[in-house]
């Protein structure tokens, strides 16, 4: 297929990237520093264009002729106003799917995120009637943040496009993605808590965590996955939690990362009154569409490794 993806040089589009190059795809890849992975330059079935999502006219050029879109790009800060992510984040996502419908392009694969119900994971969920345990794609959007509710208008929008169009439209839902960097010059997530936890136990230092604070990590490598086999399917409007079976605390990863270091820290664990019984994102979706279903403990000591070795060539 003949693919435009954005933000296929970031940290989860990078893992999907090489994915969709292993499975023989052509990509276009709308980057602002088409040069960021020099690895990606060297790939003959990519095309790096240098550009960003306020560009109508590229992003119009680069759709047309297109099979599938794969839209990963964000532009998140905790910093904007409402109508700054709105024009940022959700604009973007309803022009480019305007454009591909218009243009009968077939498939476009919208990234979301576990932020569209953010208020349920931080404290939203004592507040409702029903109490939600274990949250699923038909689960009512609860955002509590601009991001979220940027996520959730995306998605209503989208919902509204595949309705009023032939393109089937699909969403991915990542929760907490890790992993090491690709390549030379990519990234991983941006999320500091494995390096802090690393390097407090490579310090000896006491470690202060949030009593059963944790969630089903997801490899962004099994992430990758998902997309794939979203792009190869037949499935429309179907919302999928990019996210591993089982919940793992941040406890369990000190833990870990204390054992690996050889270290004397201790854990501090604050009770901020966290249940024992967390909130789990309904996976079986991918389970029974595609075969899939993740365990990223090994990934998760890999990660720590990774961490380990930059402390010890500090």
């Amino acid at each position: 297929m003949n693919i435009f993806l954005t933000g296929g040089t970031g940290f989860i589009g990078s893992y999907v990237t090489l994915e969709l190059v292993k499975h023989k795809h052509k990509v276009t890849i709308l980057a602002r520093n088409p040069n960021k992975i020099p690895e990606f330059q060297k790939i003959k079935q990519l095309e790096l264009v240098e550009g960003d999502l306020s560009d109508i006219d590229l992003l119009e050029k680069l759709i047309i002729g297109k099979d599938a879109c794969i839209h990963i790009a964000v532009n998140y800060s905790e910093q904007k106003t409402g109508w700054e992510i709105l024009q940022d984040d959700t604009f973007p996502t309803v022009l480019m799917s305007n454009i591909a419908a218009r243009e009968n392009v077939k498939h476009f694969i919208y990234t979301s995120s576990t932020s569209a119900n953010d208020s349920l994971y931080s404290g939203g969920a004592e507040e409702l009637e029903e109490k939600i345990k274990i949250v699923d794609a038909k689960t009512k959007q609860h955002p509590a943040t601009f991001y979220g509710a940027t996520k959730a208008a995306s998605e209503n929008f989208l919902m509204a496009e595949s309705h009023l169009s032939t393109m089937r439209i699909n969403i991915i839902r990542p929760g907490y993605t890790f992993g090491n960097p690709v390549a030379e010059g990519a990234r991983t997530q941006a999320d500091t808590r494995f390096q802090n936890i690393v390097n407090k136990a490579f310090n000896n230092e006491q470690i202060t965590l949030t009593k059963n604070d944790g969630t089903q990590f997801i490899w962004a490598g099994d992430l990758a996955k998902l997309y794939i086999k979203v792009l190869h399917s037949n499935v429309n409007r179907k919302t999928y939690f990019g996210l591993s079976k089982n919940f793992t605390s941040w406890y369990e990863i000190a833990k870990e990362a204390i054992k690996k270091c050889n270290s004397k820290s201790k854990i501090l664990l604050e009770d901020k009154g966290w249940s024992d019984d967390p909130l789990m994102w309904d996976v079986s979706d991918m389970k029974e569409d595609f075969g899939l279903e993740f365990d990223p403990w090994e990934k998760i000591k890999e990660h720590l490794d990774y961490y380990i070795d930059l402390e010890k060539n500090a």
